[in-house]
């Protein structure tokens, strides 16, 4: 933490922030024209109008998740915040982030304690004048993204910046290396980070940060249990395959391009030995949901579809599950879990959500989101890791013959995540002492 005065970042930075303006603006219009949000993505990504700012008796805090992931990620801090009295604006770079922040604070949202919105481009012009607008106290920016001008502006209006559960993967510092100027005014600019692993510390002293605080990843509890919807979801699903009598099901989910076809192939295999085998398909993404659902239908696959309230029969082989917001329910439902963005290089999704639920997980190689948890898990032998190797899909059919084998449980998995609770005090304790110093 530090009164010190407000770094500007390189004169090249601010040029090139107003020469990508136009074109980032038909980026977005590009990617989002099909989309009901257009108009609004426009307004609140350049300034030009907002929703109503958020009410809180201490005060807003701006909150930016990059998307789905950090949101839910953050979420059980965020309740508490709220809890203490603060209002939030909430800000998203994804579509999907988007949706999410609407559907985990729709109460609050339409009570006036909370506001979310697409995250405005770090211009010196549109961040003055969401700042203008939103008023906060203090900024959150959950694991990575940071903003120079944003931070900037931010430390000349006297507003308190944290980067929370923070995390600097090696392709990441790299990136920030580059721009060694630009990083140099971000971390003087910062108030605080408290960092989820030794790596990521060590990182962040490197491009010029020295008061780092370490802390559990914020991930270990970022579940909650089931809501009465996603309660409701795996009641009803659970007495659809007891009626089908499907003995053996497991879940590949939150999928990327190219884990599909990994679980397919594997699914395939597992028929064979179990005919009656069901996998629970959860795609990552809902601009992707239909295509997955022609690639298990060119697989050969009876398919029951979620989003069209298709149920499940004796002849089902793959339940796609493609809504948003009820991933717990399938958590819960399966017997096995293989967690997706692991399987291809995206880092891995989280294996906390599983794990809570005494279900054990499968995971690919691809660890470079959650490393310290997947090492902590496999250490009680909640986890499995496959290596990166061409026949993965062989690999993910052998563990699920193993884990059906050899009745697989995760109770000591289910047992650390209750051991780790104590991060979200950790974490809440940090954003409050940044705020009141």
């Amino acid at each position: 933490m530090s009164n010190a005065p407000a770094v500007r970042p390189p004169l090249y930075y601010r040029l090139t922030t107003a020469i990508l303006a136009p074109i980032y603006r038909q980026m977005v219009i590009k990617k989002s024209k099909d989309k009901p949000t257009l108009e609004r993505e426009l307004n609140e990504r350049f300034a030009k109008q907002y929703q109503p700012p958020p009410s809180g008796a201490l005060g807003v805090i701006w909150c930016h998740a990059v998307s789905l992931g950090e949101l839910n990620t953050v979420y059980p801090l965020l309740s508490r915040l709220l809890d203490q009295g603060y209002g939030l604006w909430v800000t998203s770079t994804t579509q999907t982030g988007f949706e999410r922040a609407a559907r985990l604070f729709d109460g609050q949202i339409r009570s006036g304690r909370v506001a979310h919105s697409f995250v405005p481009m770090d211009r010196p012009q549109v961040i003055d004048a969401f700042l203008d607008h939103v008023k906060p106290i203090a900024v959150m920016f959950i694991e990575t993204e940071l903003w120079a001008n944003t931070l900037y502006a931010c430390r000349k209006r006297g507003i308190k910046t944290m980067m929370v559960n923070a995390r600097l993967t090696q392709k990441s510092y790299q990136g920030y290396a580059k721009i060694a100027k630009v990083s140099q005014t971000m971390m003087a600019n910062l108030d605080g980070i408290i960092a989820q692993d030794a790596e990521s510390v060590q990182r962040f002293k490197q491009l010029g940060k020295t008061d780092i605080v370490q802390s559990d990843s914020l991930k270990w509890a970022s579940i909650s249990a089931l809501s009465e919807a996603q309660l409701t979801a795996a009641q009803a699903l659970t007495a659809q395959i007891h009626e089908a009598h499907k003995k053996q099901v497991w879940v590949m989910a939150s999928t990327h391009d190219g884990e599909e076809s990994i679980a397919l192939s594997a699914h395939k295999k597992f028929l064979q030995k179990s005919p009656d085998a069901l996998l629970i398909l959860v795609p990552r993404h809902p601009e992707r949901f239909e295509a997955v659902h022609q690639m298990c239908l060119q697989g050969g696959f009876v398919t029951a579809r979620r989003s069209m309230d298709e149920s499940i029969t004796p002849k089902t082989q793959i339940y796609l599950a493609d809504t948003m917001g009820e991933l717990l329910a399938w958590y819960q439902v399966a017997q096995i879990a293989a967690v997706g963005g692991s399987f291809v290089p995206i880092g891995g999704h989280n294996p906390i959500e599983p794990a809570s639920l005494a279900t054990p997980v499968i995971m690919g190689a691809h660890d470079d989101n959650c490393k310290d948890l997947v090492k902590a898990l496999k250490k009680v032998g909640a986890l499995a890791q496959l290596p990166d190797e061409p026949n993965v899909a062989d690999q993910l059919f052998e563990g699920l013959m193993q884990g059906y084998l050899y009745h697989w449980t995760a109770e000591q998995g289910a047992l650390l995540v209750k051991q780790k609770q104590r991060v979200l005090e950790d974490q809440l304790n940090f954003v409050l002492s940044i705020i009141h110093a």
